[in-house]
């Protein structure tokens, strides 16, 4: 199964009363409901307040139950993940090949790469999880914009798990 977006039980927005929120009001929220990836993360460090907005207003949060399936293997990886809470595995060939929780960033390098990644394995949430998580496009929108910030950026991030790559 290829999903062009990941299920929608799972992905939704963070908050929508925000859309009645005025644009400014609106990204303070957003950075301050972010705070803890832009705050453990050294992605972020030489980021601008203004490019922590526009990243800010792009993320939405999910909450995953036990259970849930994040990605399938198969499936086009087209977010970034950020681990706030919880752990989840990642499967490959019915074996776990990882245990991920919080501080974990997992998905792919798109920002670096030409081509749409398929995941090369299943990620599933073994406790209840909140994610943190920004859409290729989103992310490439705001790298477009923030090229300072950009280089600094796909130098500092680090993925615990690269769903591009299958683990050796």
């Amino acid at each position: 199964m290829d999903f062009k977006t990941p299920p929608r039980h799972i992905f939704r927005p963070t908050h929508p009363v925000l859309s009645i929120c005025p644009k400014d009001m609106r990204a303070d929220i957003c950075v301050h409901l972010n705070r803890k990836v832009f705050n453990e993360h050294p992605a972020f460090r030489l980021a601008s307040d203004g490019c922590l907005r526009a990243l800010a207003v792009e993320f939405q949060t999910i909450h995953c139950a036990p259970g849930d399936l994040i990605y399938h293997a198969g499936e086009s990886v087209d977010a970034l993940c950020f681990v706030v809470s919880g752990s989840l595995e990642v499967i490959q060939d019915d074996e776990v090949v990882a245990i991920l929780g919080k501080g974990d960033v997992f998905g792919d390098i798109f920002w670096k790469e030409t081509s749409l990644a398929h995941a090369c394995a299943n990620v599933r949430a073994l406790t209840y999880c909140d994610l943190h998580i920004i859409k290729r496009e989103a992310l490439l929108k705001v790298l477009d914009f923030y090229t300072a910030f950009a280089n600094s950026f796909s130098r500092n991030l680090t993925l615990t798990c690269n769903l591009r790559k299958r683990v050796s």
